[in-house]
């Protein structure tokens, strides 16, 4: 019995032109893929970069607020140390002059009046990496020159609070606090006793008075400087919240 072997027609190896077809819809798949990828990625950064210029800005806003606010108070500030300086040097022409150095003195006491930068935005360009999202360098540079100010600013309120402290250590043996307005603690209200305007000092030592003119004055002059540094805080402020609208085509309503 004859047997006949069949050939299988058509089932013969792939010309090059099927493989590099195959190759060619598998390059453009995985291509295609990390195109997607790199897009979405690239989105989520110009998105990321909006979101901190935009949370800046408002930062920015909030300072200026701030910045109007401590003006106003270390301005009255400044004129109250001169006017207690000036009855230091002056003590003994009224007899006045103990209710009034109590007055004053006390109205110098106040807690200094300062302004800390709003660091929301700027911690996280700087902890999360937020500093490589801003394609613009001059609206990066801007942001950090801001920060750099900020620095300033608080280094010269070191120097407000250590001026205070030595005016509180040159009253001591100067005042009797015995007169001093005091506060409830339960209805937070301030009492001034009624001998407040009898109020007269433990020692009224002429040398001891004029060097508590001399703290004033120092205390004034350093005020003085913060309050210029307050001055060239609110004009970054404004030049960095303008930079950075024109920069990303931002309108003021925003």
């Amino acid at each position: 019995m004859e047997v006949h072997h069949h050939t299988h027609a058509g089932h013969g190896k792939k010309s090059w032109k099927a493989y590099f077809w195959e190759f060619l819809m598998l390059f453009l798949a995985v291509f295609c893929g990390f195109f997607a990828e790199y897009q979405l990625e690239h989105k989520i950064d110009r998105d990321k970069e909006q979101e901190y210029i935009h949370s800046m800005i408002e930062d920015a806003r909030t300072d200026t607020a701030n910045i109007h606010r401590a003006i106003d108070f270390n301005v009255a500030r400044v004129y109250k140390l001169d006017s207690l300086a000036m009855v230091c040097f002056n003590y003994g022409l009224s007899e006045k002059d103990d209710p009034i150095l109590n007055k004053l003195y006390r109205s110098c006491l106040r807690h200094p009046d300062f302004v800390s930068p709003t660091e929301r935005t700027m911690t996280q360009l700087k902890n999360s990496g937020g500093m490589r999202l801003l394609r613009n360098k001059t609206a990066a540079d801007s942001i950090l020159g801001y920060d750099d100010f900020a620095k300033k600013l608080i280094d010269q309120q070191g120097w407000c609070e250590e001026m205070l402290r030595k005016l509180v250590d040159q009253c001591m043996p100067i005042f009797n606090f015995k007169y001093s307005s005091s506060l409830d603690p339960v209805t937070l209200k301030i009492s001034i006793p009624a001998s407040y305007d009898s109020a007269r000092l433990i020692k009224n030592d002429k040398a001891l008075l004029i060097e508590l003119g001399n703290r004033a004055i120092m205390y004034k002059n350093v005020v003085l400087f913060y309050l210029l540094l307050l001055h060239e805080g609110e004009k970054h402020a404004v030049n960095l919240m303008q930079t950075l609208r024109e920069t990303y085509h931002i309108k003021v309503s925003e």
